[in-house]
């Protein structure tokens, strides 16, 4: 049950983090002229769980933030913001770190 009461407890911490200035998902959602039911087909998810992420009640899987960030047209730091997820000491990736990350993948 411990992992029960460790989500329950950064969800309250990740609504008493969110701000005003931060775009909410539901805000990006609607920017991107897509409604709840539009959005879960595109992502296959039932519109339940779209409910859920904007309403801060849950959080997607890394691979759903993923295809999320894509739909809504916004990087994944703008998305993790919109979710109330502080990322403000995350490093920003460097042109030439990804550039160097992309040949190295290419090129094994």
């Amino acid at each position: 049950m411990q992992g029960a009461s460790h989500l329950s407890a950064i969800a309250t911490q990740r609504r008493s983090m969110k701000s005003q200035e931060q775009p909410s998902l539901k805000s990006l959602r609607e920017k991107a002229n897509l409604t709840q039911p539009e959005l879960s087909r595109r992502m296959n998810v039932g519109i339940r769980i779209i409910g859920d992420w904007e309403r801060g009640e849950s959080i997607p899987r890394f691979d759903r933030a993923v295809a999320l960030a894509r739909e809504l047209g916004v990087s994944l730091k703008v998305l993790a913001k919109s979710m109330g997820i502080d990322v403000g000491d995350l490093l920003n990736d460097a042109p030439e770190e990804i550039s160097q990350s992309d040949d190295d993948e290419a090129n094994p």
